[in-house]
């Protein structure tokens, strides 16, 4: 896992007016012929079953502030911050009292890829 909170990163002012941030770099030494794009919606007081992704990368773009269990810690995400979940990090949103929205990338694209946490733990 890694969280990259899009205030603590400096931006680049181009000669164009354009302000840039590099919120990730990522190698990925995968073979990767899908990738997908996801807007996800999450309702107010939602709370995820925890789960984990065998092969793929999946990093979340927030939209709005969120909390998020990931290998047993709790993480709280601003508006523009940034997780990077990497293969086999147990995660799930947490409640929180109002809507969510993300930006979801899955990279690469594996269909059947997710993995429920077992009961109980």
């Amino acid at each position: 896992m890694r969280v990259v909170h899009a205030a603590k990163v400096p931006s680049d002012r181009r000669p164009d007016g354009r302000e840039v941030t590099s919120l990730l770099d990522l190698p990925v030494n995968l073979p990767v012929d899908r990738t997908a794009v996801l807007l996800v919606e999450h309702p107010a007081d939602f709370v995820e079953d925890r789960h984990c992704h065998q092969y793929l990368y999946e990093i979340f773009y927030f939209l709005d502030n969120a909390d998020y269990e990931v290998n047993g810690e709790r993480v709280r995400l601003r508006a523009g911050d940034l997780l990077l979940l990497e293969p086999n990090d147990m995660h799930g949103a947490l409640s929180v009292p109002h809507p969510v929205r993300l930006i979801v990338f899955h990279v690469p694209k594996v269909p059947g890829d997710k993995l429920l946490a077992p009961p109980g733990t």
